[in-house]
Protein backbone atom coordinates (compact mmCIF):
# COMPACT_ATOMS: atom_id res chain seq x y z
CA UNK A 1 0.00 0.00 0.00
CA UNK A 2 2.93 2.18 0.64
CA UNK A 3 4.25 2.15 -2.79
CA UNK A 4 1.19 1.66 -4.37
CA UNK A 5 1.61 -1.55 -5.76
CA UNK A 6 -1.84 -3.15 -6.18
CA UNK A 7 -0.30 -6.71 -7.07
CA UNK A 8 1.88 -6.60 -4.02
CA UNK A 9 -0.97 -5.20 -1.85
CA UNK A 10 -3.41 -8.28 -3.17
CA UNK A 11 -0.26 -10.80 -2.72
CA UNK A 12 -0.05 -9.80 1.62
CA UNK A 13 -4.32 -9.47 1.75
CA UNK A 14 -4.56 -13.25 -0.17
CA UNK A 15 -1.52 -14.18 2.45
CA UNK A 16 -3.27 -13.16 5.41
CA UNK A 17 -6.77 -14.19 4.80
CA UNK A 18 -6.22 -17.72 3.24
CA UNK A 19 -2.79 -19.00 4.51
CA UNK A 20 -2.95 -16.96 7.55
CA UNK A 21 -6.27 -17.22 9.06
CA UNK A 22 -6.19 -20.80 7.57
CA UNK A 23 -3.24 -21.54 10.05
CA UNK A 24 -5.08 -19.38 12.66
CA UNK A 25 -8.34 -21.63 12.89
CA UNK A 26 -6.45 -24.90 12.71
CA UNK A 27 -4.67 -23.84 15.80
CA UNK A 28 -8.02 -22.94 18.20
CA UNK A 29 -8.73 -26.72 17.62
CA UNK A 30 -12.33 -26.17 17.17
CA UNK A 31 -12.43 -23.25 14.01
CA UNK A 32 -16.53 -23.32 14.33
CA UNK A 33 -16.12 -21.76 17.68
CA UNK A 34 -14.04 -19.33 16.50
CA UNK A 35 -16.33 -16.68 17.32
CA UNK A 36 -15.91 -17.37 21.47
CA UNK A 37 -12.01 -16.99 21.54
CA UNK A 38 -12.83 -13.55 20.12
CA UNK A 39 -14.97 -12.22 23.48
CA UNK A 40 -11.71 -11.39 25.09
CA UNK A 41 -10.07 -9.25 23.25
CA UNK A 42 -8.96 -7.01 26.68
CA UNK A 43 -7.42 -10.76 28.45
CA UNK A 44 -6.35 -12.63 25.40
CA UNK A 45 -3.97 -12.25 22.56
CA UNK A 46 -5.75 -14.63 20.16
CA UNK A 47 -9.17 -12.65 20.64
CA UNK A 48 -7.01 -9.29 19.62
CA UNK A 49 -5.29 -11.09 16.54
CA UNK A 50 -8.81 -12.40 15.45
CA UNK A 51 -10.21 -8.95 16.07
CA UNK A 52 -7.05 -7.54 13.88
CA UNK A 53 -7.54 -9.88 10.90
CA UNK A 54 -11.16 -8.89 11.12
CA UNK A 55 -10.35 -5.39 10.60
CA UNK A 56 -7.56 -5.71 8.27
CA UNK A 57 -10.20 -8.31 5.91
CA UNK A 58 -13.29 -5.12 5.66
CA UNK A 59 -10.48 -2.45 5.08
CA UNK A 60 -8.01 -4.09 3.08
CA UNK A 61 -11.32 -5.74 0.40
CA UNK A 62 -12.27 -2.07 0.42
CA UNK A 63 -8.71 -0.48 -0.16
CA UNK A 64 -8.54 -2.85 -3.46
CA UNK A 65 -11.98 -3.31 -4.67
CA UNK A 66 -11.47 0.14 -6.70
CA UNK A 67 -7.81 -0.79 -7.37
CA UNK A 68 -9.41 -4.16 -9.06
CA UNK A 69 -12.71 -4.27 -10.08
CA UNK A 70 -12.61 -0.14 -11.19
CA UNK A 71 -13.92 2.99 -10.30
CA UNK A 72 -17.22 2.38 -9.76
CA UNK A 73 -16.14 0.49 -6.34
CA UNK A 74 -14.46 3.88 -5.17
CA UNK A 75 -15.32 4.97 -1.75
CA UNK A 76 -15.67 8.64 -0.60
CA UNK A 77 -12.84 10.29 0.51
CA UNK A 78 -12.84 10.38 4.05
CA UNK A 79 -14.06 6.83 3.79
CA UNK A 80 -11.07 5.83 1.95
CA UNK A 81 -8.51 7.43 3.98
CA UNK A 82 -9.93 5.53 7.13
CA UNK A 83 -9.78 2.31 5.42
CA UNK A 84 -6.30 2.51 4.73
CA UNK A 85 -5.56 3.62 8.02
CA UNK A 86 -7.50 0.72 9.26
CA UNK A 87 -5.88 -1.61 7.07
CA UNK A 88 -2.27 -0.29 7.71
CA UNK A 89 -2.85 -0.20 11.47
CA UNK A 90 -4.34 -3.53 11.62
CA UNK A 91 -1.78 -5.28 9.11
CA UNK A 92 1.44 -3.31 11.50
CA UNK A 93 -0.37 -5.27 13.85
CA UNK A 94 -0.41 -8.70 12.02
CA UNK A 95 3.52 -8.25 11.91
CA UNK A 96 3.76 -8.31 15.52
CA UNK A 97 1.20 -10.87 16.75
CA UNK A 98 2.93 -14.02 16.75
CA UNK A 99 5.67 -12.31 18.82
CA UNK A 100 2.76 -10.87 21.33
CA UNK A 101 1.37 -13.84 21.46
CA UNK A 102 4.50 -15.83 22.24
CA UNK A 103 6.01 -13.41 24.42
CA UNK A 104 3.35 -13.40 26.60
CA UNK A 105 3.79 -17.17 27.77
CA UNK A 106 5.97 -16.85 31.27
CA UNK A 107 6.04 -20.99 31.04
CA UNK A 108 8.58 -20.50 28.02
CA UNK A 109 11.58 -18.25 29.32
CA UNK A 110 13.02 -18.38 25.70
CA UNK A 111 9.72 -16.55 24.31
CA UNK A 112 9.14 -14.15 27.51
CA UNK A 113 11.09 -11.10 26.09
CA UNK A 114 9.71 -8.12 24.58
CA UNK A 115 12.72 -8.76 22.00
CA UNK A 116 10.74 -11.65 20.53
CA UNK A 117 8.13 -9.52 18.75
CA UNK A 118 10.42 -7.07 17.66
CA UNK A 119 12.28 -9.70 15.35
CA UNK A 120 9.24 -10.99 14.25
CA UNK A 121 8.41 -7.29 12.98
CA UNK A 122 11.62 -7.17 11.31
CA UNK A 123 11.44 -10.99 9.51
CA UNK A 124 8.05 -9.60 8.36
CA UNK A 125 9.15 -6.37 6.87
CA UNK A 126 12.37 -8.00 5.50
CA UNK A 127 9.53 -10.72 3.88
CA UNK A 128 7.09 -8.15 2.93
CA UNK A 129 10.06 -6.19 1.11
CA UNK A 130 11.85 -9.67 -0.33
CA UNK A 131 7.95 -10.50 -2.24
CA UNK A 132 7.55 -7.31 -3.72
CA UNK A 133 10.77 -6.87 -5.50
CA UNK A 134 9.70 -10.67 -7.03
CA UNK A 135 7.00 -9.90 -8.19
CA UNK A 136 7.79 -6.68 -9.68
CA UNK A 137 10.46 -8.43 -11.03
CA UNK A 138 7.99 -11.11 -12.54
CA UNK A 139 5.68 -8.73 -13.82
CA UNK A 140 8.50 -6.93 -15.27
CA UNK A 141 7.64 -3.55 -13.18
CA UNK A 142 10.23 -0.85 -12.68
CA UNK A 143 9.18 1.93 -10.95
CA UNK A 144 10.67 4.48 -8.62
CA UNK A 145 10.13 2.17 -5.03
CA UNK A 146 12.70 -0.47 -6.97
CA UNK A 147 15.79 0.52 -6.09
CA UNK A 148 14.55 1.73 -2.31
CA UNK A 149 13.34 -1.70 -1.91
CA UNK A 150 16.82 -3.42 -2.90
CA UNK A 151 18.72 -1.11 -0.44
CA UNK A 152 16.24 -1.81 1.68
CA UNK A 153 16.46 -5.23 1.43
CA UNK A 154 20.06 -5.66 1.78
CA UNK A 155 19.39 -3.34 4.73
CA UNK A 156 16.95 -6.01 6.85
CA UNK A 157 18.94 -8.94 6.13
CA UNK A 158 21.91 -6.95 8.06
CA UNK A 159 19.91 -5.70 10.94
CA UNK A 160 18.17 -9.00 11.38
CA UNK A 161 21.02 -10.70 11.89
CA UNK A 162 22.60 -8.81 14.16
CA UNK A 163 19.35 -8.76 16.28
CA UNK A 164 19.36 -12.40 16.00
CA UNK A 165 22.73 -12.85 17.34
CA UNK A 166 21.65 -10.08 20.12
CA UNK A 167 18.57 -12.66 20.68
CA UNK A 168 20.19 -15.22 21.08
CA UNK A 169 23.16 -13.86 23.28
CA UNK A 170 20.54 -12.22 25.36
CA UNK A 171 19.04 -15.85 25.98
CA UNK A 172 21.61 -17.47 26.44
CA UNK A 173 22.14 -15.25 30.40
CA UNK A 174 18.40 -15.83 30.95
CA UNK A 175 17.14 -18.80 32.53
CA UNK A 176 17.61 -21.72 32.40
CA UNK A 177 15.89 -22.86 30.16
CA UNK A 178 16.36 -20.40 27.30
CA UNK A 179 19.93 -21.13 27.55
CA UNK A 180 19.55 -24.77 26.99
CA UNK A 181 17.35 -23.84 24.46
CA UNK A 182 19.99 -21.58 22.84
CA UNK A 183 22.60 -24.15 22.67
CA UNK A 184 19.81 -26.58 20.94
CA UNK A 185 19.71 -24.35 17.84
CA UNK A 186 23.92 -23.22 17.49
CA UNK A 187 25.22 -26.88 18.73
CA UNK A 188 22.05 -29.73 19.26
CA UNK A 189 19.40 -31.65 17.54
CA UNK A 190 18.05 -27.86 15.77
CA UNK A 191 21.89 -26.61 14.56
CA UNK A 192 21.84 -28.08 10.99
CA UNK A 193 18.01 -26.37 10.47
CA UNK A 194 19.29 -22.83 12.50
CA UNK A 195 22.97 -22.70 11.03
CA UNK A 196 22.22 -23.77 7.96
CA UNK A 197 19.05 -23.27 6.59
CA UNK A 198 17.67 -19.90 8.66
CA UNK A 199 21.37 -17.95 8.82
CA UNK A 200 23.03 -19.20 6.20
CA UNK A 201 20.35 -19.85 3.99
CA UNK A 202 18.31 -17.33 4.59
CA UNK A 203 20.47 -14.40 5.49
CA UNK A 204 23.77 -15.00 4.21
CA UNK A 205 22.90 -16.75 0.64
CA UNK A 206 19.86 -13.90 0.22
CA UNK A 207 22.13 -11.18 0.49
CA UNK A 208 24.72 -12.23 -1.52
CA UNK A 209 22.37 -13.52 -3.93
CA UNK A 210 20.77 -9.51 -3.58
CA UNK A 211 24.18 -8.09 -4.32
CA UNK A 212 24.88 -10.38 -7.42
CA UNK A 213 21.42 -9.52 -8.73
CA UNK A 214 21.99 -5.88 -9.04
CA UNK A 215 22.93 -6.18 -12.53
CA UNK A 216 20.91 -9.06 -13.46
CA UNK A 217 17.57 -9.01 -15.09
CA UNK A 218 16.51 -12.21 -15.25
CA UNK A 219 13.45 -13.20 -12.89
CA UNK A 220 14.76 -16.77 -11.93
CA UNK A 221 17.02 -15.02 -9.61
CA UNK A 222 15.02 -13.10 -7.71
CA UNK A 223 12.43 -16.34 -7.55
CA UNK A 224 15.66 -17.92 -6.29
CA UNK A 225 16.10 -14.96 -3.90
CA UNK A 226 12.59 -15.23 -2.81
CA UNK A 227 12.84 -18.51 -1.98
CA UNK A 228 15.73 -18.56 0.19
CA UNK A 229 14.92 -15.63 2.64
CA UNK A 230 11.32 -16.99 2.71
CA UNK A 231 12.55 -20.22 3.61
CA UNK A 232 14.53 -19.09 6.03
CA UNK A 233 11.38 -17.30 7.76
CA UNK A 234 9.07 -19.96 7.49
CA UNK A 235 12.37 -22.14 9.41
CA UNK A 236 12.81 -19.54 12.47
CA UNK A 237 9.48 -19.17 12.96
CA UNK A 238 9.06 -23.19 13.24
CA UNK A 239 12.00 -23.23 15.25
CA UNK A 240 11.06 -20.93 17.90
CA UNK A 241 7.85 -22.96 18.21
CA UNK A 242 9.43 -26.20 18.71
CA UNK A 243 12.83 -25.82 20.17
CA UNK A 244 12.03 -23.46 23.38
CA UNK A 245 11.96 -25.59 26.55
CA UNK A 246 9.41 -25.38 29.38
CA UNK A 247 10.86 -24.33 32.52
CA UNK A 248 10.46 -27.33 34.45
CA UNK A 249 12.65 -29.04 31.60
CA UNK A 250 15.95 -27.39 32.27
CA UNK A 251 16.55 -29.37 35.42
CA UNK A 252 16.56 -32.79 33.30
CA UNK A 253 18.77 -33.54 30.07
CA UNK A 254 17.05 -32.51 27.43
CA UNK A 255 17.38 -36.50 25.94
CA UNK A 256 16.23 -38.04 28.77
CA UNK A 257 13.26 -35.43 28.64
CA UNK A 258 12.52 -36.22 24.90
Amino acid sequence: MLTSYTAGMLAGFLIVMVGKNSAHMLFLGRPLRFWRAAWRPDRSWIARGIWAMGIFAISGLACLAPRLMGPAWQLPAGVEMLAEWLAGLSALFIMFYDGLLMSASPAIPFWRTPMLPLLVLMYATLGGTTLSLTLRGIMGVSDQFVPVLLQGERLLLLINLLFLGVYLLRMSRWAPASRETVRLLLSGTYAWAFVGIVVTVGLIATLLLSLAAEGTAGAWLLIVIAACELTGDYTLLLLLLKSALFTPQSAYPVEAVR
